[in-house]
């Protein structure tokens, strides 16, 4: 049977449900009193003269109180971080000062409809906000406690409730305190709070969200999933898994790439932290989060089976708040909207027990912002810049998606097309009140640009608005890709569609990479979608999200789709301004202080990022604060006693030292040494002479943008002339590590290709092909290798030349070319076309190996593969190679390596015959595990040089 203090959850009555506390439900004569007193603190004296701050000269009525605002977000704080609260009665503090608001506040809420509750990092954020003097704030100090009052009793809200009343209790019998509340500025106020008032380990426990440091929040949330996953593994006797590896898939579930410091802190302690690691490393690969949804699920219905269903809120309210501190490790959590089960679960429970609600009235045309869409945050704060991660999401929509969208750094032609949609929708609830009722418009969407431009937060906000306006049912948000849309094998495809609709109903389905469906079993998936949404045109929409060009091809190729998706949205990249406008977001919303010249420093760093296809915009600022994080970790810890000051700090010397094509995709950038890379080149005198000189004036060239002066128009590209593995490709990637270090090119990338890779077997494929490849390489160098093949004016090799000196000027200062073969056929081809030789005015000549170089690099690779060479090897080696040095195409450093490769596989045959090898044995190379020619080469000589 379902508990008794569980089915009141389906009656329909309103009830306060917060996950893993009891309901507690919300009586007509409570609600009445709650109401009286907060019509009382409004009539308080002494505010008349304070403005409404934020957004609540919007949300409430002209004349409100300030006090009344104050109220509401004293309520709100009440709510544990990050708490799933569900039903009609997740609008509580709405209800509670419903008299004040400027629109209508309804219990008309659908049992399985949540949100999160998400309470300020500071308590005393109307400080902030307000503009008091001394005597208004010892006023409101006395107000506050009688706010709070307002819930007493209200059992989910209990424990954070006592300790704010008893800490209001020593202000107000502590005049020291109370002073403090009426002098200090409102930043030394909160320190007050964090280190003495609500300094004990319960009240940390309580208000993890205070505290700087993110593991006050995590530590005891694993401790609340550890017990709820014991009780439910008891319940059940089953255990699918250790909780181990429950947190690897948590990580894996909410797009971690790797395990983050901090678990060994929980009560996993560091024995449980590897295991965690073990089974991440284990379970690497393509992450089915629709699975991951579906298998915890199942497991949860379980649960109910056998009676454990407090346990099973429990673990789903423990789960979010986890995953959401893992996600945003080392920085405060970030919702993890991949784990959002809470809705399906809410129904499967219902559905156990056959509870049926009381009947639900028609929604009208417009509801309140606050009331039938999520509760609003507290006023002060502010909507996240950028948008959110990749992996799929299913969230429920914002309070006020019109004003979260006006909020959004940048894409003011999307916000425009929206604003026109949500006029759309609001007309339409108008009509249809009125009794006019005209054809119902298409409403699924088609959204164009990067990873990273926002299109994600948009489709979340723009559910939220179809839910406002009555045009959903719920407005919840759930991205998928082709993996949870196509099935293996034929037959299995349309299943998963239909589920992945099923859903989405009453919200917005957001397919990323809609492009990849163009192909086999994804036409399949296109033809179901496209039937699932004639069948739920009233009650689903659907937005397909990809790169412009791409999209335009799945268009193209299914005229079906085009036209069911009246509109596209084009979200262009953030502008340098805009990407900074987000660092500066995410660092204050993470903590930190960013100085101006750091913000200098980023911002320099940004304007060099790469704009080619994959650029990351907002998820490269996020990666460069990621790594900066990372970096000033390491400053801080060397540090003796660091202030709180410098723990928030972020300066210049931790930007990473290079900016890469990874970090403008969202990823990693790895610290290279490029210079010492090419100091440690065998031979190349001449070559590492000129390369360093190339170095030297990229540093001046970057020292004298420090000093004001105009940058100089500089030529970069270059021609190197030489035999195969002679060290080309190496040094061309080494100069552009050098010049992504000195910020000269973003990404640093080098892109090699070939004849085959530019030129196309048609007429007018050529081009395409040529500017595709660029595209790639902007950020880099390009490196065309033998390109003198191109060299053919019966062919396509002048359309590729064309195409690529025409590139090569729309680019300067993203791309170095680099151009590569035999010096008398590079001389032919550069002779050939005269825009060539004026475009490359370096020329690098790469002479082959001397005997004793390879020598030197057939002994470099064996030492850097642990190897030890007997005495008298080398000279072997040299007679090896040097039957070839006089053909044409000597192979140079390929021969040497293809002499060692060669050599440890005869290696492998000896000493896998010994009996019992020892590892000398095993790391030594001899005379006689050299081959006697080197094979697979087709200019060697017959006779036995050895």
């Amino acid at each position: 049977m379902l508990p008794d203090e569980l089915k009141v959850l389906f009656t329909g009555e309103p009830v306060l449900h917060v996950f893993g506390r009891d309901p507690w439900p919300i009586s007509a004569d409570w609600l009445a009193g709650a109401q009286a007193q907060v019509a009382e603190i409004a009539r308080e004296p002494g505010f008349a003269d304070v403005p409404l701050w934020g957004s609540g000269e919007k949300n409430y009525v002209p004349g409100t109180s300030v006090l009344v605002q104050i109220a509401y977000n004293a309520l709100y704080d009440l709510f544990p971080p990050l708490s799933i609260v569900a039903g009609n009665g997740r609008a509580f503090a709405e209800l509670v000062v419903r008299e004040y608001r400027a629109e209508p506040v309804s219990l008309e809420l659908a049992y399985d409809s949540w949100l999160t509750r998400i309470p300020a990092a500071d308590l005393l954020y109307y400080f902030k906000q307000l503009s008091l003097d001394p005597e208004q704030r010892e006023k409101l100090v006395t107000l506050l406690p009688k706010m709070l009052r307002i819930a007493d009793g209200v059992t989910p809200l209990q424990p954070r409730y006592r300790v704010l009343t008893t800490a209001y209790e020593r202000i107000l019998a502590e005049p020291r305190l109370l002073a403090a509340h009426r002098e200090l500025a409102p930043k030394a106020l909160t320190q007050l709070w964090r280190d003495e008032i609500l300094a004990g380990d319960e009240d940390r426990d309580l208000f993890p969200e205070l505290s700087s440091n993110p593991l006050r929040m995590m530590v005891p949330a694993v401790g609340r999933l550890a017990t709820a996953y014991e009780q439910i593994a008891e319940a059940t006797a089953e255990s699918e898994h250790s909780l181990a590896a429950e947190l690897a898939a948590l990580l894996h579930q909410v797009g971690r790439d790797e395990v983050p410091a901090g678990l060994s802190f929980t009560e996993l302690g560091t024995e449980g932290s590897a295991e965690v690691q073990q089974h991440f490393d284990a379970t690497a690969g393509p992450v089915d989060r629709a699975g991951y949804r579906r298998k915890r699920r199942d497991w949860l219905a379980r649960a109910v089976e056998f009676g454990a269903v407090q346990p099973a809120f429990a673990w789903l309210a423990a789960t979010y708040e986890v995953g959401a501190c893992l996600k945003g490790l080392p920085g405060r959590a970030q919702e993890s909207g991949e784990l959002n089960m809470v809705s399906q679960f809410l129904r499967d429970l219902k559905n156990a027990y056959d509870v049926r609600p009381a009947p639900r009235r028609a929604p009208a045309p417009a509801v309140s912002s606050a009331g039938d869409a999520e509760a609003p945050p507290p006023e002060d704060e502010e909507t996240p810049a950028t948008a959110p991660a990749k992996p799929v999401v299913k969230a429920e929509a914002p309070s006020d998606p019109e004003r979260d969208l006006e909020q959004l750094i940048g894409l003011r032609q999307v916000k425009q097309q929206i604003a026109e949609l949500a006029a759309e929708a609001k007309v339409a609830g108008l009509r249809a009140s009125a009794g006019v009722r005209p054809p119902a418009p298409s409403r699924h969407l088609i959204c164009v640009g990067h990873p990273g431009t926002g299109k994600t937060t948009v489709a979340r906000l723009l559910g939220g608005l179809y839910k406002k306006y009555g045009v959903l049912s719920s407005g919840h948000l759930v991205e998928v890709g082709r993996a949870d849309l196509v099935g293996e094998f034929t037959g299995k495809t349309a299943p998963k569609v239909e589920r992945v609709v099923e859903e989405a109903l009453g919200g917005v389905l957001f397919v990323d990479e809609a492009y990849t469906l163009k192909t086999d079993l994804g036409q399949e998936a296109l033809a179901t979608l496209m039937a699932e949404m004639e069948n739920h045109r009233d009650d689903l929409i659907v937005l397909m999200a990809g790169y412009p060009d791409e999209m335009a091809n799945l268009l193209d190729s299914n005229p079906g789709l085009r036209s069911r998706f009246a509109r596209t949205l084009e979200f262009p990249d953030y502008t340098d301004a805009e990407l900074l406008e987000i660092f500066r977001a995410l660092a204050a919303d993470s903590g930190f202080d960013v100085a101006d010249e750091t913000a200098e420093r980023v911002t320099t760093t940004l304007h060099r990022l790469p704009r080619a296809p994959g650029f990351g915009n907002g998820r490269a600022v996020r990666s460069l604060l990621e790594q900066m994080s990372a970096r000033q970790a390491v400053r801080v810890a060397g540090l003796t006693d660091p202030t709180p000051e410098q723990v928030r700090r972020l300066l210049v010397e931790d930007l990473p030292p290079v900016s890469g094509s990874a970090l403008a995709g969202g990823g990693a950038v790895p610290v290279l040494e490029p210079e010492a890379q090419l100091e440690r080149l065998v031979g190349l005198t001449e070559v590492k002479k000129i390369a360093r000189d190339l170095a030297a004036e990229a540093k001046a060239e970057v020292l004298r943008g420090r000093a004001g002066m105009p940058p100089t128009d500089l030529t970069r590209h270059m021609v190197f002339l030489g035999n195969p593995g002679t060290g080309k490709t190496t040094v061309a990637r080494i100069l552009a590590g050098v010049y992504r270090d000195l910020g000269l090119l973003g990404g640093g990338q080098l892109i090699e290709v070939t004849r085959t890779d530019l030129i196309a077997q048609y007429l007018g494929q050529t081009a395409p092909k040529v500017r595709k490849v660029v595209e790639r390489a902007l950020g880099g160098v390009l490196f065309i290798d033998e390109a003198y093949a191109l060299n053919d004016v019966h062919s396509y090799g002048a359309e590729a030349i064309a195409t690529l000196v025409q590139a090569m000027e729309e680019h300067r200062g993203e791309l170095v070319v680099v151009m590569a073969g035999y010096e008398r056929e590079m001389q032919s081809l550069l002779n050939a076309n005269a825009g060539l030789r004026s475009r490359f005015p370096t020329t690098l000549t790469f002479p082959d190996y001397s005997r004793t170089e390879l020598q030197q690099i057939y002994s470099g690779l064996a030492t850097a593969a642990g190897y030890t060479l007997e005495d008298g090897m080398l000279p072997r080696v040299s007679a090896l190679i040097e039957p070839f040095r006089n053909h044409e195409g000597f192979g140079n450093g390929r021969l040497a390596r293809t002499a060692f490769e060669q050599t440890i596989l005869r290696q492998a045959t000896r000493i896998t015959g010994l009996s019992d090898p020892t590892p000398e044995q095993v790391r030594s190379l001899v005379k006689a595990d050299l081959p006697s020619r080197l094979s697979g080469r087709s200019e060697a000589p017959d006779a036995n040089y050895l």
